[in-house]
């Protein structure tokens, strides 16, 4: 049936039929059955390897077309999409604001579950039919990892970057692992160094890599201490256990943390703020506290750091787990700790909402409003 056929045939049915079977049948807009065309963000390649382009930077004028693959080479893992998680650096790179970390290209989709469909020579550790997670820059071609190769659904992967999915979890959790509990946890655990009684501020701790670190931290057995940026984010934290969450769109949580721990400051600061917000978490670190800065605004800009506020033994990390595709034995380690530990039930799946992919622009739109809870996934036919 063509499209022209497919709106007659609509034209002929009553209001609420036609809204069943446009969004069975992927149409959007709210425009009369005369007026409606398919959105050409809608319409996949007839070929089972398809990528996303962006379009102009800021727009999310989201096309999909096909794009090459190749059998993976020695070394290297086929992987076949069933889902990816977004994170805010795809919104970034979408938006033409994403600082590019040293030899890793800018990518959407990078967290992705999904099925093992060949193996290169070499690989023992996999095999065609299995369930894994992976941690993907692109896919590998040609001996380089390829530009442009925005949430691929069938990529070639690094043995070292992806891991068995966990029974505990489906697809869809599965997704919303890798970058958010690999920051999480490489922020508390390895360059944190958390440890039981010790107190942590997790700020934005709503969002991924918020919630995982709340359930890292609770492993750990640490006091915690969260904001948030909004009353419902802040009152969904309390309903979770987190002591009188604070504002983290002022600078006020300092007075709050002080007030709270005695005048002593917290341990840990799991830092996704910038600006005087960034410098008022260092002033509230007890001696010998560690900061652990994930945003990258700060970075990006050269910000200085008054280095008067390091007089009490305090360090400042700087983490950006892209650096660890250029590392790649430092994050099967831990993705393969964290698997492990989800399996144990030490660590609760995470509040996730889906979209199928030909409504990335939407769900890209949801995450820039930033009013969600948890991950958003994507969802791949």
């Amino acid at each position: 049936m063509n499209h022209e056929e497919l709106l007659k045939r609509v034209a002929g049915l009553n209001p609420a039929q036609k809204e069943a079977l446009l969004k069975r049948l992927g149409y959007s807009g709210s425009k009369p059955a005369g007026e409606l065309k398919p959105d050409p963000g809608d319409m996949l390649p007839a070929s089972a390897c398809f990528a996303c382009d962006p379009g102009t930077p800021g727009s999310l004028s989201i096309t999909f077309r096909e794009a090459a693959t190749e059998s993976p080479p020695a070394g290297y893992v086929q992987v076949k999409a069933k889902a990816a998680s977004l994170n805010y650096r795809d919104l970034m790179i979408a938006m033409g604001q994403y600082p590019e970390a040293p030899g890793v290209p800018s990518n959407m989709g990078s967290d992705y579950s999904g099925i093992v469909t060949a193996v290169g020579d070499g690989v023992t550790e996999f095999k065609t039919g299995d369930e894994v997670i992976a941690l993907s820059a692109g896919t590998y071609i040609d001996g380089m990892v390829q530009p442009g190769s925005h949430f691929i659904s069938i990529f070639n992967v690094n043995r070292r970057q992806l891991v068995r999915k966990p029974g505990v979890l489906d697809f869809n959790q599965a997704a919303t692992l890798p970058t958010v509990f690999l920051t999480a946890f490489s922020a508390l655990v390895r360059l944190g160094s958390i440890r039981e009684g010790e107190s942590a501020l997790i700020h934005t701790a709503t969002g991924g890599v918020g919630l995982a670190a709340l359930e890292i931290a609770r492993w750990k057995k640490a006091k915690i201490f969260a904001t948030a940026g909004s009353p419902e984010k802040r009152e969904f934290l309390a309903s979770k256990g987190i002591e009188a969450p604070m504002d983290s769109r002022t600078t006020a949580f300092g007075e709050g943390i002080m007030k709270m721990t005695g005048g002593k400051g917290v341990d840990l600061v799991l830092n996704t703020l910038s600006g005087e917000a960034m410098l008022k978490g260092l002033e509230i670190l007890s001696p010998f506290g560690r900061f652990i800065q994930v945003d990258k605004k700060d970075v990006a800009l050269n910000t200085l750091l008054p280095m008067g506020l390091f007089k009490n033994g305090i360090t400042f990390s700087v983490l950006d787990i892209s650096l660890y595709l250029l590392q790649p034995a430092m994050l099967t380690e831990q993705l393969q700790e964290i698997c492990r530990l989800y399996e144990e039930g030490a660590f609760a799946p995470l509040p996730l909402q889906t979209w199928p992919i030909t409504r990335l622009k939407e769900a890209l739109t949801a995450m820039s409003r930033s009013k969600h809870i948890g991950k958003l996934v994507i969802t791949y036919p």
